[in-house]
């Protein structure tokens, strides 16, 4: 079994600036940078994985203060910080060489990240181990959950063209995704996709994806809710399991890319009467 090491940074910017709202790859470059300064090999070990796997995956840059979201026309432009803006990355490493490396770096030569030419310095920053094993078994049975897709999002066809990403909340590729990342770190074996999605249906759905300009690349992903509403046959197994593997996708994030920030997922029960995810929602007892 690996253990999940998870790194919380946070920076304060050294100048203003602009970023996208979705800085995944801007961030992404920032820490392999901030690494590569220090450990070139640890660098390209996180940058090309191990047997084909990713070794860590990252929430993006977050800005706590001193910024403002700035629109252009009907779709969202960008963040303009400011000179002291606090922002926080948030980086999950599941290998166990990259893990110490990367504890042994930052004890001994903390530094910081250059994102478009501004600097930013570590004020802040915590280590947490986190044993997936005891994630995907420690949530409690419940009748619904809704799951919040916080970052661009997508899934690689299970079956058919590979070329053509899945660009909703389809249960079997979330369930196919989570179930890979679990079998990786845990070693243990999971029922099939297939059989997870079987045991539960969509009651509730919102999602958006990026509108696409020629000029202007955008996240190939969605973004938006789901809610997964347990189906009479589904036993309390089933429903402890399904819950402990999205409560794990929150650390690990879901789907494609997840080393650039995409597939950030946040987990709720929604409470009785709710229609939308956030509206009456709790946070799902540990």
């Amino acid at each position: 079994m690996v253990s999940i090491v998870y790194f919380s940074f946070e920076f304060s910017a050294g100048g203003g600036g602009s970023l996208p709202v979705f800085a995944g790859a801007e961030s992404r470059g920032a820490f392999l940078g901030m690494v590569r300064r220090l450990d070139s090999g640890l660098s390209e070990l996180l940058h090309s994985g191990r047997g084909g796997r990713s070794v860590f995956s990252l929430k993006p840059l977050r800005f706590l203060s001193g910024y403002s979201v700035v629109e252009s026309g009907p779709s969202v432009g960008g963040v303009v910080f400011e000179r002291g803006a606090r922002c926080s990355l948030e980086v999950a490493v599941f290998d166990e060489e990259a893990s110490r490396r990367l504890v042994s770096i930052l004890a001994t030569s903390p530094l910081g990240l250059e994102v478009n030419g501004v600097e930013f310095g570590l004020v802040g920053l915590s280590i947490r181990i986190i044993d997936p094993s005891s994630v995907i078994s420690g949530e409690d049975a419940v009748e619904a959950l809704d799951v919040r897709f916080l970052t661009p999002t997508y899934f690689n066809p299970l079956r058919g063209d590979q070329g053509y990403k899945v660009l909703y909340p389809d249960p079997e590729h979330l369930f196919a995704s989570l179930v890979a990342v679990a079998h990786d770190l845990t070693g243990q074996g999971f029922p099939k996709p297939s059989e997870l999605a079987e045991k539960v249906y969509v009651s509730g759905l919102e999602i958006r994806t990026p509108r696409m300009e020629a000029s202007k690349p955008a996240p190939n992903g969605f973004t938006g809710w789901v809610r997964l509403r347990f189906k009479k046959d589904a036993s309390t197994s089933d429903k402890k399991m399904i819950a402990g593997l999205l409560r794990l996708g929150e650390i690990t994030n879901v789907g494609g890319n997840r080393t650039a920030g995409y597939g950030v997922i946040s987990v709720s029960v929604p409470m009785v009467g709710s229609n939308k995810a956030g509206e009456g929602s709790r946070s799902e007892a540990r």
